[in-house]
């Protein structure tokens, strides 16, 4: 008896909107239906899929979970985890002291493959940088660097999107303690918006079909912040540079409602993302002399560690909900080890000018792909 008492318990337990459980989006939202459909407004168009649902037969709870694609949620921010730092080129110059200004401008690609939780995407990303910065001596540099960056996705499974933009300020500094150490530090703020697109697309077997879209405007701030350690150990024409760093970034989502949707749009709440990231870099450079100036081609390699942005509970709710059942699922864990190469130049002109180039690549991540260009030009004020 008493065990046939505990395993009722248990039964009634796992039915309460309480115990829709941290799991997989498609599992969490299959077992939610159970829960909130009954409490759906009647006439509502929530109550609709319900009861198409509810008649699709075989599996439908499933397909319909599917459908949804819950999975594209955390995989809004994902992006967000790029590096956010500024060029090494923009934080140390092999100009003299004074005024100078730069320009800088990045593209690259994102792919996300092979996770459980979160859904796969391809993605274009870019930036734009312009700044002054003022070098009171030689050893020391201080500036502004004013930025914009775009992240945009698209979810594979799906038509869904997710586009966000960020401008803001870093203010940057850098000390060459001597002619072998170097250090750089950067701190800023990025204010952001975010246009989303959440796709919903299922068939029953009844032969019920459900093809929406739902929509959502967030905005969002990102904060970061980064120190640097440089060595330089020179060869006659050839240098060795070896480089650590620590990065900090935290991107904050601010709680959105979705229109559209058919009766299936969400409510998510706010959430923030944050990454703190370890760097070393080593990196083999050789100087050319010219008639215009100097350049020095380099190759680098290094190694990233993450340190922050576990796995953690999502919840959504419909907002055709009024009883506002829980829908909890799990993102996925952040890589921890992964590498990165990069293969660039850099150019110090005669009458006051340098520039860079460097194509950069990640390598050994568990499911992200990184490539990025940057170019960027310096000039001194007179």
């Amino acid at each position: 008896m008493r065990s046939a008492i505990v395993g009722l318990l248990a039964a009634v337990a796992w039915m309460a909107p309480a115990a829709v459980r941290a799991q997989a989006p498609d599992d969490a939202l299959a077992a939610a239906w159970l829960v909130l459909c009954p409490g759906a407004t009647p006439g509502s168009d929530l109550a609709t899929r319900c009861a198409e649902i509810s008649a699709g037969g075989p599996g439908s709870r499933d397909g319909a979970a599917a459908g949804n694609f819950l999975g594209e949620i955390p995989g809004q921010g994902r992006a967000a985890t790029r590096d956010g730092s500024p060029d090494e080129a923009e934080l140390r110059s092999e100009l003299g002291a004074g005024w100078s200004v730069f320009l800088s401008a990045d593209a690259g690609r994102l792919k996300r493959r092979d996770g459980t939780n979160e859904a796969p995407f391809d993605g274009d990303t870019g930036a734009l940088g312009a700044g002054v910065d003022w070098a009171p001596r030689a050893d020391w540099r201080l500036g502004l660097l004013l930025s914009h960056s775009r992240e945009d996705l698209d979810f594979l499974a799906s038509q869904g999107r997710s586009e966000a933009r960020y401008t803001g300020a870093l203010a940057i500094a850098a000390w060459n303690a001597s002619d072998r150490l170097a250090l750089d530090a950067y701190a800023g703020r990025l204010d952001g918006d975010y246009e989303l697109r959440r796709a919903i697309d299922y068939t029953l077997l009844s032969g019920v079909s459900v093809n929406a879209v739902a929509r959502a405007a967030p905005e969002s701030e990102r904060t970061l912040a980064g120190l640097g350690l440089t060595w330089s150990l020179p060869r006659g024409a050839w240098e060795w540079q070896f480089g650590a760093g620590l990065d900090w970034q935290r991107t904050k989502i601010d709680a959105y409602a979705e229109s559209g949707g058919a009766g299936l749009a969400l409510f998510v709440p706010g959430r923030a993302i944050t990454s703190r990231r370890g760097r070393v870099d080593a990196t083999l450079a050789r100087t050319y002399s010219t008639g215009w100036g100097v350049w020095q081609p380099l190759l680098r390699l290094g190694w990233r560690h993450e340190f922050a942005n576990p796995a953690r509970p999502l919840t959504v709710r419909f907002l055709g909900d009024p009883a506002a059942t829980p829908v909890v699922f799990e993102t996925d864990d952040a890589d921890a080890n992964w590498g990165e190469a990069g293969l660039g130049a850099v150019f110090v002109f005669t009458g006051g000018h340098s520039a860079f180039v460097e194509y950069r690549q990640r390598f050994g991540h568990d499911f992200l792909q990184e490539r990025i260009l940057a170019i960027g030009w310096r000039f001194e004020l007179p």
